[in-house]
């Protein structure tokens, strides 16, 4: 393998938590649809936001409108992470940056966040010292939502590679299949977010972990 593209969300940072929060708290405050962890689990975690709002609502709002509901959903989210206090990758990942980069191993990153996301990333949890903006692909709604392999097809062609060259760190079914779809040369499961049998069982999957200590091991 010549590369590594990383999913994030439940991937690079162990989040699913505060996005199901996030989400729960808007749809209940702002629509009054009250969900259960299980139907945010099934339904929210994985698509991007655009792709949430459509399979709910319809055509029922305009893209304006969208676009703000998701801002203010983001918004929770950020809050509802601040609010734990101390944030950090998952770990074993600064090291495993560390390594590929100190081994000239490429490496992107393919995430359905949007931009002040990114932002976020980038600085409280110090994703800059590794990444620059053109190796993140995010959510700037030109894009097919995970499980189309749009994101992980474009992250591997900045890469100058070939999705088959490269190994990909997925936790969600949407974005595991994603990656399936591009052909990845290996999809590497985080089991943060799925069942790990369900994880297991899928052949797909060329691996599952936990974190990324010893992750090297399948590049």
């Amino acid at each position: 393998m010549k590369a590594v593209l990383f999913d994030f969300n439940g991937t690079l940072f162990d989040d699913t938590r505060f996005h199901m929060r996030a989400w729960q708290k808007y749809m209940r405050e702002k629509f009054g649809i009250s969900l259960t962890l299980d139907e945010v689990r099934q339904k929210f975690i994985g698509p991007n936001n655009a792709t949430i709002f459509h399979s709910f609502f319809g055509d029922r709002f305009s893209e304006a409108e969208l676009h703000a509901f998701s801002r203010e959903k983001e918004e929770e989210y950020r809050a509802a992470a601040r609010a734990e206090g101390a944030l950090h990758l998952m770990e074993g990942a600064p090291e495993l940056f560390d390594l590929l980069t100190e081994r000239g191993v490429p490496f992107a990153l393919a995430t359905a966040s949007e931009m002040d996301n990114v932002r976020f990333y980038l600085e409280d949890l110090g994703l800059k010292k590794w990444f620059t903006m053109d190796r993140i692909v995010y959510d700037q709604g030109l894009l097919p939502s995970k499980p189309d392999p749009a994101f992980y097809l474009e992250a591997a062609r900045r890469l100058n590679l070939r999705p088959e060259d490269c190994v990909v760190a997925e936790d969600s079914p949407s974005g595991i299949q994603a990656a399936a779809n591009a052909h990845a040369g290996r999809i590497i499961a985080l089991d943060r977010t799925a069942p790990r049998a369900w994880l297991e069982s899928n052949s797909d999957i060329y691996a599952v972990v936990h974190d990324f200590r010893g992750f090297e091991r399948f590049i």
